[in-house]
């Protein structure tokens, strides 16, 4: 196929010009490069490296693409056979008892009715690829040996984004229940000062009632933290490749979302490059656009050669005599006059395939600049939220401050203490939320990116628009 008929139906990259202005625009971005292969490091945290670094190492769903990998690199090799010639060498003794009336003995009596047919030969064989058939379909195992390798480091971009999130999740989730455990404290102080209302005959049995209530639903809230410890822990060990139930290290952990983010230039034009989904698809589609000429070659006559020499005798004793020696040779010719539109439906069928695969990829590019233009509008509009809300945080620390100061002066009840308290640890806790929310888009912002991945090989690609 020629460059023209591959990129017929190609769609070119979608602008990210206005998503990529509005990002440096605000303070989250800077001018800066792409991710690195290790993009993890961004994150300064050396058990999220550890952990990222086993998984790789372990993890049994990339352990299975090396093999895969493994696998297409044998195809290819089996595939580039066929440029060459084959010699195959054949040993052959065998022991008859001949009938006198078959055609040999009628004219040769003399000849013995038993003994041994003996024959030893080298048999060359030859196939030439005129058309770039085998040649073509070479090249295609290559295409798609290069595509398993794409997807392969696609699957490791999968684990160490899954990996990083969970990990995230689980300090997070550690955090809030922090937080929860400090909610029980509050609204337990809360109940006894009701209790000691009520037996002083202040209070009647309704606000106890409620306090119970309160302080209940506060120590359901840290249960389930405890289950979400439980199930992030379970899915950071699968990914590691380990038992869900192995012990995982998290002392001296701090939580410091990075305050700006590098912003790489180019995005629409590199993004192609840069990820390795599109890659693994425009490569399959380059070796299925491969097949397409190589079934067309079906057309064409095709042309071997075969020859053969070696040994042949009835005896072992005069097996390597001069006049034992045979030598032969075949060349061959077979030219397609009717098949039915077989070679047409063929080729038809190969073009086909390489037409979907290619809206496949086109609609995965569409997707793709999605995906980052999304990650980038969702960073901006976290860090935002985040900085509002630790604002709010600030504030409600204050108002506890000032009513604290209230109570001194028996301006307040303790009662105000505890309410200004718990609204202090709500807003903290959607503080906590928020924070997680900024590791996660920026950990999607580094996925759609492509992780540090970089192609230096691209076959058939349009530029940005």
């Amino acid at each position: 196929m020629s460059d023209s008929d591959k990129k017929e139906n190609l769609a070119v990259s979608p602008s990210l010009d206005k998503s990529q202005k509005e990002g440096i625009d605000s303070d989250v971005f800077a001018s800066g490069s792409w991710p690195d292969k290790e993009w993890w490091a961004f994150f300064d945290s050396p058990v999220l490296s550890k952990w990222i670094s086993d998984a790789f190492a372990k993890n049994p769903s990339l352990q299975s693409l090396e093999y895969s990998i493994e696998q297409a690199r044998q195809v290819a090799v089996v595939s580039r056979s066929k440029l060459m010639p084959t010699l195959y060498f054949d040993a052959r003794d065998n022991y008859a008892y001949f009938s006198q009336h078959e055609l040999d003995h009628l004219y040769n009596p003399s000849l013995p009715i038993h003994g041994y047919e003996v024959d030893l030969s080298l048999a060359f064989n030859y196939e030439f690829d005129f058309w770039n058939k085998n040649r073509n379909m070479f090249r295609a195992a290559v295409g798609e040996l290069k595509a398993k390798t794409a997807e392969y480091y696609q699957a490791e971009l999968i684990v160490s984004t899954s990996l990083a999130q969970s990990f995230f999740a689980l300090l997070t989730t550690i955090q809030k229940k922090e937080l929860y455990q400090d909610l029980v404290a509050v609204r337990k102080k809360r109940l006894d000062l009701q209790i000691k209302m009520q037996e002083g005959a202040i209070f009647d049995a309704f606000p106890p009632l409620l306090g119970d209530e309160g302080v209940r639903q506060a120590e359901q809230q840290v249960a389930q933290m405890d289950d979400e410890i439980r199930l992030e822990t379970h899915q950071i060990n699968i990914l590691m490749g380990r038992g869900p139930d192995e012990d995982l290290c998290l002392e001296n952990i701090t939580q410091n979302p990075p305050t700006q983010i590098p912003l790489p230039k180019d995005l629409s034009s590199n993004l192609l490059a840069r990820r390795p989904d599109l890659m693994a698809q425009i490569w399959r589609a380059e070796a299925m656009a491969l097949e397409v000429s190589a079934a067309k070659a079906d057309f064409f006559p095709n042309i071997n050669l075969a020859a053969f020499g070696g040994f042949k005798s009835v005896a072992w004793s005069n097996l390597f005599q001069n006049s034992s020696h045979t030598v032969g040779y075949s060349p061959a010719i077979s030219l397609p006059i009717f098949t039915a539109g077989a070679i047409k439906a063929n080729v038809r069928t190969k073009k086909a395939a390489f037409d979907k695969a290619i809206f496949e990829y086109n609609n995965l590019l569409l997707v793709s600049a999605q995906e980052v233009a999304d990650a980038l509008s969702q960073v901006r509009t976290v860090y935002k939220q985040k900085d509002l809300q630790t604002g709010v945080v600030l504030d409600a620390a204050k108002r506890l401050e000032l009513t604290l100061l209230r109570v001194e002066g028996r301006l307040d009840s303790e009662f105000a203490v505890l309410d200004f308290e718990e609204a202090l640890i709500d807003k903290k806790i959607k503080e906590v939320d928020f924070t997680y929310l900024q590791y996660a888009f920026v950990v999607k912002l580094m996925k759609s990116l492509g992780g540090g991945y970089l192609s230096s090989d691209v076959p058939i690609s349009k530029g940005a628009q």
